[in-house]
């Protein structure tokens, strides 16, 4: 660990870059997660899919930390960033949700400019001038955004469409070089041709990234995902390559999910 509380570079190459052992999420009287076990391997987009209140928003808040920002929730077991867990006491929050980004179920932009909202992050973090302007550059890029507002930096965001803000979003998360991105079902507020571009971002993105996509839409999953994990009351009900989950589900669950009968 280093001293600013960031986990260290991992030893080997062939660990996973986030995975989850043993983990339980409590609250009083329910538990949302009980005893998930998942890897996230490098340059990926997992889909984390299941009816409504099985725990995806929990296990993606988990993995972050942001489930903290919650009172009343425990965890237990282990959230592997890099071969570390990021729940050990010297572990800076900020630091893993900064390596760990997330984007939310509905655009967040502030009332500032469109350059300013994908700095946001890395003005907090007192980077140079020229640090921010190559980053805003590239991450807008990345985001698939630059071609749109690269001649109106100064616009204010909230004058941006549903779709441009969401991808403003993802820019601002980017822009402070994370290694993974969380993704809570992004689209869920946006029109069909919005969703397509958000779409289009994050299969350009998992080449780069690991992804972790929260969607209820089983063909969005189809159409980004490399992998699905199948949640069912806070347990994971399987998890594999897309195509296999789709065509081929080990689990009755899975395959009432998948094809719309599942409670």
């Amino acid at each position: 660990m280093t001293a600013a509380g960031s986990p260290a570079p991992p030893a080997t190459t062939d660990i996973p870059v986030l995975s989850v052992e043993g983990l339980t999420v409590r609250a009083k009287r329910r538990v949302l997660l009980d005893d998930l076990n998942l890897d996230f391997p490098p340059t990926s987009l997992t889909a984390v899919v299941g009816p409504s209140g099985c725990g995806k928003t929990t296990l993606v808040r988990s993995l972050n930390r942001m489930v903290e920002l919650t009172p009343g929730l425990r965890v237990e077991g282990v959230v592997r960033y890099l071969g570390q867990d990021i729940y050990a006491p010297a572990v800076n929050p900020v630091v893993v949700r900064r390596r760990i980004g997330m984007v939310f179920q509905r655009p967040t932009v502030f009332p500032m400019s469109v350059y300013e909202n994908a700095a946001f992050g890395l003005r907090i973090a007192h980077e140079d001038e020229e640090t921010i302007d190559r980053a805003v550059n590239d991450a807008l890029r990345q985001a698939g955004l630059w071609d749109e507002v690269r001649d109106e930096l100064d616009r204010p965001a909230l004058s941006l469409s549903g779709g441009q803000q969401q991808r403003l979003c993802i820019a601002r998360a980017l822009a402070v070089e994370p290694r993974v991105l969380l993704l809570d079902e992004p689209t869920s507020a946006l029109d069909p041709a919005a969703t397509q571009r958000v779409e289009a971002t994050m299969r350009r993105l998992k080449e780069r990234y690991v992804l972790v996509l929260v969607t209820h839409n089983v063909d969005q999953a189809a159409r980004v995902s490399d992998r699905i994990a199948v949640l069912r009351a806070g347990k994971l009900v399987e998890v594999g390559l897309t195509a296999d989950v789709l065509e081929r589900p080990r689990e009755k669950f899975s395959e009432q999910f998948i094809i719309g009968r599942a409670e």
